[in-house]
């Protein structure tokens, strides 16, 4: 009895061994894998991962691609949803699609089907388009009759004429970041009330990436690394159709069509597609009595989203916008007294990409033929072979070199102009036509390629705007972002027979410890990244205030001078170490055997300031805007990799604030006057203060500081004005995103190397009047300053003459002031070197 009781046990396990197998082994819906039901509480970023790997491994129709990682070093990755025969042919599909694009050689042949992306959670705190995602994935493959009453055999019709590419979680860190707060922050069960501390995320909120950016204004300007893992990835398959996956504030669920404006080179195909894709969406929220509206709000003008960049990438792009955001939670009373809950919100987003898979599907053939033709002719079939873009050789070669380094990432053709033909066309800096002969290195952009629209739509200077009411910027072309000479020339210049030859200076130098000097021309911010080396090797650095000529070679004012009598203190040789550094950074150093100069001052002269290293710090905290912060932050780890100090302002008494030579006041909003007449304190005893925006305007309140804000008189006529016009009436003092031309002082330490014309890109509604006691060393030009995009008339009228950077003395100390961020988005390069010049050049200024 006792051995049949011990076989009889020992067949029971083995047995729910083989049952547990079975159920472990087999594809499970979020809800069994996770262990709780959707919306009871947040999916961790690693939960989510796991779940796709385990769909992937489960299901023959699903295949997942790692892509790239994010700064905290969390996956990024996709996976490819689709029937079995499409997933075994993903990369024919894949070639056979660039090549319609002509990005590919070849002929295209073979399996074919729609390429959709769907992007889910670029916002970390827009959690429940990550959670859908699961959801969506899971009845794709489930074979399963979904909660919609999409039948298996439907499903697989989808499938058999679609490829999904789903990228579940666009913003890892930013995600991690939100629900870490939440779990920490929620009690037993959720409190639906909207004021209590569960529903107000603390600042700097789960937005933004690592360093806080929006990567949502990230997808055209490839500043971060989760955009360019995505764009190199996006660009190898170049979709028909993306849909990018939100949550907002307010006003239940957003989707296409889009709100105008329209940016002049959408289609009439992508637009016509987006009504197409929001009636279908529509049947399945009426029937289930959801609230939704469209073509409001969301424009597509600016080319920086989720949806326009696709879009000019010959995709129809669309944002979808579920109510919600941070302050949602797992649930929250609405103000009509409803409950919204994540659950709800799961739902809605998972409607919408059941919806968009099966019209997109439904429309393969047309998509398939427009998408072809966006390339092969498109929005610009007539202007194709008479327009190119010229960008002048004599550019700084690094600022050329970041340029070509762009145009790459987005597979857009350049090439070298033919020399001396002759060109009209519109001179960007100064706003007017301009006739010339190409030179040697000029740069030629034609649109005689696939990638035209994108082309065009970069270097365009001021697109048409059909009316004001835009959701973000107005302007944004190359050549001012770059500060780079350039043309938009009315024929297509001829390409060079061979290309130039770079001549490689001082390539004859000797032994390191036989020079007097060695000189480094400052023209770009990679010179104050190497400058920054320098000074943390413990080197002496000087820079010089005039302009010199020495053995054959012009060297600009702010070059830097590194004297070998006067670094003899160091065990390493100086010379060996600033090439070492040289070489290292790819800078071009000029040695030169004796310190008298051919013209300018010698280089022991007293305009040769020794240039003390500077100990930066950096205010954050709920006073400062997180992205200016992060833009801020970012430019010292990655532009200059030179450290600075982030320290929460709010415990300004708390820091030891004297042992700092610079700090930087990010945007924001300084309503503290105690924190200001400190900060001011710490000025009069030889602090160095940049102020950007919020700040500036917080110093120009403060009686001890000259700085006076324009005040517009109200010239408007007394009328009966209507009230349906009153958002439209407003944009009249508006500056939403406009390129001004500045006149700058470069003779000044704050505008070393950039030459006397820089362009800014102006927002917002605050004005400076000059500066009556300090340099005003960056002014709006006087006549006709707009070069780019829309301004309110009447704000427009006050911009001539007013302040855009400048200094101003305050006891032993300095303020310098930035009435417009130099750092914008991180793709604004030019201001990268105002930047660098008031860290590192304007400690000598007084």
């Amino acid at each position: 009895m006792k051995n049949k009781a011990v076989q009889f046990l020992l067949i029971l396990s083995i047995l729910l061994w083989i049952s547990v197998i079975q159920v472990f082994g087999q594809l499970q819906s979020p809800e069994s894998f996770l262990g709780f039901e959707a919306g009871e509480r947040f999916v961790r970023p690693y939960e989510i991962h796991n779940y796709f790997v385990h769909v992937a491994e489960e299901s023959d129709l699903v295949e997942l691609k790692y892509y790239g990682t994010s700064w905290q070093d969390r996956a990024l990755f996709a996976v490819f949803v689709s029937s079995e025969e499409n997933i075994s042919s993903l990369e024919t599909i894949r070639l056979n699609n660039r090549r319609r694009a002509g990005l590919e050689s070849g002929v295209s042949g073979g399996a074919e089907a729609t390429i959709l992306w769907m992007s889910y959670g670029i916002h970390g705190n827009e959690a429940s388009a990550s959670e859908a995602a699961m959801h969506t994935l899971y009845e794709l493959v489930s074979g399963e009759t979904s909660q919609f009453g999409h039948t298996p055999e439907q499903i697989k019709h989808w499938l058999n004429e679609t490829v999904i590419i789903m990228d579940p979680m666009l913003n890892p860190d930013g995600r991690s970041r939100y629900v870490s707060w939440y779990e920490q922050t929620t009690g037993r069960y959720p409190d639906l009330r909207p004021e209590t501390r569960e529903h107000v995320e603390p600042w700097p909120g789960g937005r933004g990436n690592h360093y806080y950016f929006d990567l949502n204004r990230d997808w055209l300007w490839l500043i971060q690394p989760e955009s360019v893992y995505r764009s190199d990835f996006y660009y190898s398959w170049m979709p028909h159709v993306h849909a990018d996956f939100h949550e907002m504030h307010t006003n239940d669920y957003f989707f296409p069509p889009s709100a105008e404006p329209f940016h002049p080179l959408v289609t009439d195909w992508q637009r016509e597609f987006q009504t197409l894709m929001g009636k279908n969406h529509a049947a399945y929220f009426d029937h289930y009595r959801e609230g939704y509206f469209s073509a409001e709000w969301f424009d597509l003008f600016y080319p920086g989203y989720g949806d326009s960049w696709p879009t000019f990438n010959g995709a129809i792009g669309m944002t979808y916008e579920q109510m919600g955001h941070g302050r949602a939670g797992l649930g929250v009373l609405r103000e009509n007294g409803d409950t919204l809950t994540l659950s709800g919100r799961i739902r809605n987003h998972h409607m919408a990409g059941m919806s968009t898979v099966e019209t997109a599907a439904e429309n393969k053939n047309r998509l398939i033929q427009e998408f072809q033709s966006f390339f092969a002719d498109g929005p610009l079939k007539d202007q194709k072979r008479i327009m190119s873009y010229v960008v002048s050789g004599n550019n700084s070669p690094d600022k050329l070199a970041a340029l070509k380094g762009y145009l790459d990432r987005q597979e857009i053709e350049y090439y070298f102009a033919e020399e001396n033909s002759r060109m009209t066309g519109l001179e960007y800096l100064t706003g007017k036509t301009a006739s010339r002969r190409t030179e040697k290195g000029d740069l030629v952009i034609s649109l005689d390629q696939p990638k035209s629209v994108l082309a065009h739509l970069l270097f365009e200077p001021s697109p048409t705007l059909t009316h004001p009411e835009t959701y973000d910027i107005t302007a944004w072309a190359l050549p001012y972002a770059f500060g780079l000479q350039a043309w938009r020339a009315d024929r297509l210049i001829p390409e060079a027979s061979r290309l130039p030859v770079e001549g490689n200076a001082r390539s004859d130098r000797g032994p390191a410890d036989h020079y007097y000097a060695f000189v480094i021309p400052w023209q770009d911010v990679l010179d104050a990244a190497f400058l920054g080396a320098l000074l943390e090797s413990g080197l002496t650095v000087h820079h010089s205030e005039k302009a010199f000529m020495a053995e054959g070679a012009s060297f600009p004012p702010g070059s830097l001078v590194v004297l070998s009598g006067r670094n003899r203190h160091g065990k390493a040789n100086a010379g060996e170490t600033v090439f070492r550094l040289a070489e290292k950074h790819g800078r071009m150093v000029y040695p030169l055997r004796s310190g008298y100069t051919e013209s300018g001052p010698d280089l022991a002269s007293p305009s040769i300031h020794y240039l003390k290293k500077p100990t930066v710090a950096v205010a954050a905290g709920s006073s400062v805007q997180s992205t200016s912060l992060g833009e801020i932050w970012h430019f010292f780890d990655h532009k200059v990799d030179y450290p600075a100090a982030l320290f929460e302002l709010d415990r300004l008494e708390r820091f030891p604030l004297k042992e700092y030579d610079v700090l930087v006041l990010p945007d924001g909003s300084y309503s503290d006057t105690s924190t200001m007449d400190h900060l001011l304190e710490w000025v009069r005893d030889g602090g160095r203060l940049i102020a950007f925006p919020g700040a500036v305007r917080a110093l120009a309140n403060h009686d001890d500081v000259d700085i006076h804000l324009k005040v517009r008189e109200d010239t408007s006529e007394v009328r009966q004005r209507r009230y349906e016009d009153r958002i439209r009436d407003n944009q009249e003092d508006r500056l939403g995103g406009a390129i001004y031309r500045v006149v700058t002082d470069d003779s000044h330490p704050l505008a070393f190397g950039m030459g006397s014309d820089y362009a800014v890109l102006r927002r917002g509604n605050m004005i400076s009047e000059p500066l009556k006691e300090g340099w005003n060393v960056g002014l709006v030009s006087g006549e006709e300053p707009r070069l780019a995009g829309w301004a309110g008339e009447r704000i427009d009228k006050d911009q001539p003459g007013s302040l855009a950077f400048g200094t101003l003395s305050l006891g032993r100390g300095q303020i310098i002031l930035f009435a417009d961020n130099p750092l914008f988005r991180g793709f604004w390069r030019n201001g990268e070197l105002l930047m660098s010049n008031a860290v590192f050049q304007t400690g000598m200024a007084r």
